[in-house]
């Protein structure tokens, strides 16, 4: 049959990844970053507060189904409402599946909440066939370029010798990544049919993808780089005349981008009252456009493209064979995969935390990728590079299953680490201690052995200038002195932690307790805020002492600087002392 093979290996892989997915459990599937995109939901259709104004029923839910430590997802916006910090693409995406499961979950004797079993199943395998979708579209674009044997090759390559596998199929199924890899094949497999022979259907496809894309993600607005960009053999004449003889297409093109990227900026008219809302506004994080982190994000053990996804390098490398034999498909790959690679690179959690395996950020650009992957191993040097391709896929899936037993580390890689468990199906005894710091979700961080430490006093004061030898808070004066230390001059290394003491006298206290600070600032404002307050448990007592952990965070920059002090926070008059802050720095 013609075109067998290809289709034969979709439908082999779609069976594989739905495989997978079973063995993966559904029950917290709407959680962490995926309750954030998945909120709008229940928020709008069930509970009609869009704003997040009503506390009662998202507390209810959050002790219930326990989807985050915190509400992390949501950020302030005016007049009491909440804003939802990620955008509402993915809700898009899971809202058949939401919709199916409101209409099932009475009938099936479940709580028609949003988040009840149906709705955790309808939604993780509704979103499965979106990605099962996206290996179809993909199978007909590589049709334009390659053989029917080539893009079995190439599908098979992609799917199992890359990221893509964990994140379709194990953990990230509800993730935005293996979705918009999805929207990515739709929309190249739109721009090459546009440009072989224009016509309305693929025109309002391009858009339509490309707005759904920049809704999901913002960041991924560089998609519109692709149809920009593309061209036919005939060269850049061609299309540009092309383009002006259809100038009705391109204005369909632009109407269907601006149809499917518009909710969001609706939304936040309703919720906040502008058009636009930076929702990002943690210091600690955010684009550090001129400084990218890209040799972190490619070559790091933490999680390098280069380190976790090697058959990678053959794609780049497959790049010097576009240029000598299809020139007028390397323009628009290399130009867009230089700008997206610097977007994704220059975020500050260039590590994209969350547990994924290897940069998941740039699945939806290994689209594009496959095709200098299949043009050198086609070409001249296949005899050599096709002996190498396979044995990384392997090694790809070796290290997946790693991954997915907690052999490799989520989140915490070094160098030393994956040389110690490299090749192997368990970890090493002592080998964790080659881990990078482990720090915890809640904040909740306590340093149980020092002996990998060397300690020193950052910061004492015993108040003895003051009068009484302590310090008075008071409503007219509410804080006290303490260290503001930049990071660089606070350890040389990627973390300290700090050991951080205080007296309150409790006898003749008025009012609530003060509260102990640390905090880190970027550029004056705060991010890993930190407060710990004294527990008045016995009125009798003169004075009550405090000491606790504090971590550094992964700072933004070396630049930014620590600061600890008590802060009266509820006013009245309290007397403290002796506060001090000791350093323990990794030897």
């Amino acid at each position: 049959m013609r075109r067998s093979r290809s289709l034969i290996t979709v439908w082999s892989l779609c069976a594989l990844l739905f495989f997978l997915r079973t063995t993966q459990t559904a029950k917290y599937a709407l959680t962490w970053d995926v309750f954030g995109y998945y909120l709008y939901l229940p928020a709008t259709f069930i509970h009609d507060d869009p704003s997040l104004k009503d506390h009662a029923w998202l507390d209810e839910v959050m002790t219930t189904y326990d989807p985050s430590s915190t509400l992390y997802q949501l950020v302030d916006g005016t007049n009491g409402s909440r804003v939802i910090k990620y955008s509402s693409g993915m809700a898009v995406a899971y809202a058949p599946w939401f919709f199916i499961a409101h209409a099932l979950a009475k009938p099936l004797g479940y709580e028609a909440d949003g988040f009840s079993p149906p709705y955790q199943y309808a939604v993780t395998y509704g979103m499965l066939l979106w990605v099962l979708l996206g290996l179809f579209l993909f199978r007909s674009a590589l049709l334009h370029f390659f053989s029917d044997g080539w893009t079995a090759v190439l599908l098979v390559l992609i799917v199992l010798g890359t990221n893509y596998l964990p994140l379709a199929a194990l953990d990230g199924t509800l993730l935005t990544h293996p979705f918009l890899f999805t929207l990515y094949a739709g929309m190249l497999l739109a721009t090459i049919r546009w440009h072989e022979r224009p016509d309305w259907k693929s025109a309002l496809a391009i858009g339509a993808c490309a707005g759904w894309i920049t809704l999901v993600r913002p960041s991924e607005g560089v998609c519109v780089l692709i149809p920009l960009l593309w061209m036919g053999p005939e060269g850049v004449k061609a299309k540009w005349c092309q383009v002006l003889a259809q100038w009705k297409h391109v204005l369909a093109m632009v109407m269907a981008f601006i149809v499917l990227a518009s909710p969001q900026l609706l939304y936040w008219k309703t919720v906040t009252g502008q058009w636009l809302f930076y929702s990002y506004i943690n210091p600690g994080e955010g684009f550090d456009f001129a400084s990218p982190h890209i040799s972190d994000y490619l070559f790091s053990f933490r999680k390098g493209w280069f380190v976790y996804t090697p058959l990678v390098l053959l794609m780049v490398f497959g790049m010097a064979t576009l240029w000598r034999n299809a020139r007028h498909l390397f323009w628009p790959i290399a130009i867009f995969l230089v700008v997206d690679l610097y977007v994704v690179a220059s975020w500050t959690n260039w590590w994209y935390a969350g547990g994924s395996f290897s940069a998941r950020s740039m699945v939806p650009a290994l689209v594009l990728l496959a095709l200098p992957l299949g043009y050198v191993l086609r070409g001249d040097w296949r005899k050599v590079l096709l002996p190498v391709a396979f044995p990384l896929m392997v090694l790809n899936l070796f290290q997946t299953w790693q991954w997915n037993h907690g052999i490799i580390s989520k989140e915490r890689m070094t160098l030393a680490y994956y040389a110690a468990v490299f090749g192997r199906t368990s970890v090493p005894v002592g080998a964790r201690q080659l881990l990078l710091v482990e720090r915890s979700f809640n904040g909740d961080d306590r340093l149980s052995d020092t002996s990998g430490y060397a300690a020193h006093t950052l910061y004492e004061n015993a108040f003895n200038d003051q009068p009484d030898s302590v310090y008075t808070l008071t409503a007219e004066d509410p804080f006290t002195p303490g260290p503001d230390v930049r990071f660089a001059d606070l350890t040389s290394k990627d973390h300290a932690w700090l050991r951080i003491s205080a007296r309150w006298r409790v006898k003749d206290a008025v009012g609530d307790p003060p509260v102990i600070v640390a905090t880190f600032h970027h550029k004056g404002e705060a991010y890993k805020y930190f407060t710990r307050s004294w527990e008045r448990e016995d009125e009798n007592e003169e004075w009550s002492s405090i000491s606790f952990d504090y971590i550094t965070p992964e700072v933004r920059s070396p630049e930014d600087n620590l600061k600890v002090y008590i802060w009266n926070q509820h006013g009245g008059t309290h007397r403290v002392d002796d506060l001090r802050v000791e350093v323990f720095e990794p030897k």
